[in-house]
């Protein structure tokens, strides 16, 4: 009987806990990252011979989770914010394209097209010639400042990826703490490790994150790089960026030897000619003496045998093309104090590099081989060949940004940093702020190359801009020059004022037509080279306006889809870990019948003791 009393008792002392748990569990239903407890109740050990058992223990509350699930939601909520942020960053990028009916770029173009128009009908009005000066600069000023725009859009993301730098790191060290206080314990503490779930969780919004624990080890990844070790052992997380400069090289195939002479014979009055940024150029010819050393004594004469030190040294001297970049005979070799030596026994191939690292030295160069019979007469030209930089074995200036755990780059597949150094990183082909700075700069280096030169070959037939007319063959002296803009990209794009006034009815003719041109190539090869992808001015901005408004539109579709996702995971998610009030009332009804039940037996045994004592 008394055994009986035990037995109720700890049936007591069982249902008391766990309607205290469920107690608990009602009170954190919205405690952020609470996840529900349930009372490990189990019967006790027979310590004798009795066959009924010797009641009930409540002996520990774990936790409702999943750690497959909890994985599955870490991951969809990277997905998610990867996206999240993307969007935003192509906001930024289509609120600086936005356009109003009185104001734009479009409106720009088309006002100093209509400019021209106007001064092509009356030549000499100075009213129209004042009016084509404020739109050629009003549309040069407002292509520089939608460029300049997305350069803050791209500065603010850099920015903001350093604070949350800042916070993943915080984060971590938030983490290490928990695991010290769990060290220390021999049973792991419930709300430490809700605590530690929820700010992966949160981690798990900046990068793609994978933890583990075995044999009460604790180990957390970022990427494929241990960010947490052993529990306690914490990686700062750094970002670092690296510059490396555009790198030109005039090469053939064989990675060895010069691509400018290649089928051309270079002798009598032949010429060789550097432009840069359509602006500024050098030339070596044939049969000229160089002098390398400033000494006054030549060096060496120019033949076909050193043409390309002879360039070097050209480009290398001149007070404007040396301010942005430099030339090398040859790939150099950068000594312990910094300078840089090639080998100038014998002509290499031509190396133009930045003077600038990263994408702020960014320059357009091209070489034209001119091979003339007499130099003095324009009609001499037997052939006229451009040659451009070898795409594959070129470089373009690159901005890096990489991200660090104890010096090991971290290869990040989602995530929020993931959307940011992409975008930040020059060469990756899912940087959309690079992609719309090239066709800005696109736009500027035609613009400049369209209003440079023209050749007349009809009544409305003409040979169109600077590159094209480089390799024309036929009387030099057919060539018109305008030089009405200038520059290769937005930020070198100048309106030549004053040209204006050199402009006549012939070059105004000319600029005229390249309004209702339909087929002006935008690859920076020359219009006599246009590809299926020629297009007219307007409708090339238009194009990327609508390029922008579509990769808007798709990124928020992705985003919308993971999104969904994402619910669907947090809500399967939610319905295990999560507290339900209505399984809750039900325990606490199924606990509340248990405890008057044990506390009936206690009744009931007491009275049948006082029945047993009160007998005599």
């Amino acid at each position: 009987m008394l055994n009986s009393l035990n037995v109720a008792q700890s049936g007591l002392a069982a249902s008391k806990v766990a309607v205290e748990n469920v107690s608990n569990n009602i009170a954190n239903e919205n405690t952020p990252g609470y996840k529900k407890r349930v009372i490990d109740q189990s019967e006790l050990e027979h310590s004798d011979s009795r066959f009924y058992g010797r009641g009930v223990e409540a002996s520990t509350a774990y936790r409702i989770t999943s750690i497959y699930m909890s994985q599955n939601l870490i991951r969809e909520n990277t997905r998610e914010n990867y996206f999240i942020q993307k969007s935003q960053m192509l906001g930024n990028i289509e609120t600086a394209f936005k356009e109003t009916d009185e104001s734009g770029l479009s409106k720009d173009i088309n006002r100093y097209l209509q400019a021209v128009e106007n001064l092509r009908a009356s030549p000499t009005s100075e009213i129209y010639k004042s009016d084509l000066i404020t739109h050629g600069t009003l549309l040069v000023e407002n292509m520089q400042t939608l460029y300049s725009d997305i350069e803050k859009a791209e500065e603010l993301t850099k920015e903001s990826m350093k604070e949350n730098i800042s916070q993943v790191n915080g984060i971590l060290k938030e983490i290490g703490k928990i695991n010290q206080q769990l060290g220390k314990s021999q049973i792991a503490s419930n709300d430490l490790l809700d605590r530690r779930d929820q700010l992966e969780l949160e981690l798990s919004k900046y990068a793609d994150i994978s933890s583990e624990e075995f044999a009460g080890t604790y180990t957390l990844k970022i990427g494929d790089v241990v960010a947490i070790g052993n529990n306690t052992v914490i990686r700062d997380i750094t970002v670092e960026d690296q510059y490396s400069p555009q790198k030109d090289r005039f090469i053939k195939d064989d990675g060895k030897t010069s691509s400018i002479l290649d089928g051309v014979t270079f002798d009598n009055d032949d010429t060789i000619t550097y432009k840069l940024n359509n602006s500024s150029e050098v030339s070596v010819q044939f049969g000229e003496s160089i002098d390398t050393n400033g000494d006054g004594t030549p060096d060496f004469t120019v033949d076909e045998t050193n043409y390309v030190r002879g360039l070097v040294h050209k480009i290398n001297s001149d007070p404007e093309l040396s301010k942005t970049v430099v030339a090398y005979n040859g790939t150099y070799t950068q000594q312990a104090d910094g300078s840089k030596t090639t080998d100038d026994r014998q002509d290499n191939f031509l190396l133009v590099e930045a003077v600038e690292p990263g994408e702020v030295g960014k320059f357009e160069g091209r070489i034209t081989v001119t091979e003339q019979t007499d130099a003095s007469d324009p009609t001499s030209v037997t052939s006229k060949n451009t040659v451009f930089r070898d795409e594959y074995q070129s470089n373009d200036g690159e901005n890096s940004v990489q991200i660090y755990a104890f010096d090991a780059p971290i290869e990040l597949k989602s995530g929020v940093l993931k959307a940011q150094s992409e975008n930040l990183t020059t060469s990756s082909a899912s940087n959309k702020f690079t992609v719309y700075k090239d066709k800005l700069d696109a736009l500027a280096q035609t613009l400049s190359d369209i209003t440079d030169k023209f050749v007349k070959t009809g009544e409305t037939t003409y040979i169109e801009g600077g590159i094209s007319t480089d390799r024309y063959t036929g009387n030099q002296d057919d060539i018109v020059g305008i030089n009405l803009f200038s520059g290769s990209t937005v930020k070198s794009l100048q309106f030549n004022t004053k040209e204006v006034n050199n402009l006549d009815q012939t070059k105004l003719d000319y600029l005229a037509t390249l309004q209702w041109k339909s087929d002006i190539s935008f690859e920076g090869r020359g219009q006599d080279l246009a590809g299926p992808e020629a297009t007219s001015i307007s409708e090339y901005f238009q194009e990327v306006r609508i390029s922008v408004s579509s990769d808007k539109e798709t990124s928020d579709f992705l985003l919308t889809t993971q999104k969904a996702v994402k619910q669907s995971v947090q809500s399967s998610y939610d319905n295990l870990v999560k507290v339900d009030k209505d399984e809750e009332m039900l325990n606490l009804i199924k606990f509340q019948s248990a405890y008057t039940a044990n506390a009936k037996i206690v009744t009931v045994v007491d009275e049948m003791l006082q029945t047993i004592l009160g007998l005599k």
